[in-house]
């Protein structure tokens, strides 16, 4: 079960997350505004469609899913930090590629825990390299479609032209996949009542 303070905390951020979704939408930025929305429904869904909070995203996802919407779409676009804060697009795209790392390293667990996998180490880590690198690619081809045909300026920084911001983001997106997923690996080995949780999420979906 999650305590009391992380569920304080997940219902704060899905309440930021809510407003700053109000907006965007507000202001016209409708791409912006409906990502919100979408990735609480994301996190919502389970639950909602299982009708029973048991059946429910680990909490400790759902606050690192929550805090990227927040670095991202609250601080970054809506409080123009990417725009007033030279590196600040660096940070969080080493943070959202160790963040989806670590989702991607779990989702193996879960996989290996319902449907008897056996991976190895090596083998684990290079999944969620080249998970979270493909992944930021299509984030970085998302942001050219956008500029392309929004004009949402979403490609460049205040330091960079826009090929070397891309070029500079994958490369953090591959350092940030590497982190993340030794992360993800210790986590999971030490941390015994996450181990449980999954334990537990994993016999629920089986």
């Amino acid at each position: 079960m999650a305590t009391p303070w992380e569920i304080r905390l997940a219902w704060l951020l899905r309440a930021l997350i809510l407003a700053t979704a109000a907006f965007h939408l507000l202001e016209g930025a409708v791409l912006y505004g409906l990502l919100c929305f979408g990735a609480l429904t994301l996190i919502l869904a389970p639950s909602l469609l299982a009708r029973s909070s048991r059946l429910t995203i680990p909490v400790e996802i759902e606050l690192f899913v929550l805090w990227w919407l927040v670095t991202d779409m609250t601080l970054g676009r809506l409080l123009d930090l990417y725009g007033t804060l030279p590196f600040y697009d660096k940070l969080i795209h080493c943070g959202n590629s160790g963040l989806l790392a670590i989702i991607s390293f779990l989702a193996i667990y879960a996989l290996r825990m319902t449907c008897r996998i056996r991976t190895g180490f090596v083998l684990n880590l290079t999944a969620i390299f080249l998970l979270t690198l493909g992944a930021g690619a299509l984030w970085e081809i998302a942001e050219f479609g956008a500029d392309a045909t929004l004009g949402a300026g979403a490609q460049g920084s205040p330091v960079m032209a826009p090929l070397d911001d891309t070029m500079w983001d994958l490369i953090v997106d591959g350092l940030g996949g590497l982190l993340g997923g030794l992360f993800g690996a210790l986590y999971m080995r030490r941390s015994k009542r996450s181990l449980a949780r999954w334990n537990r999420f994993a016999e629920r979906i089986a």
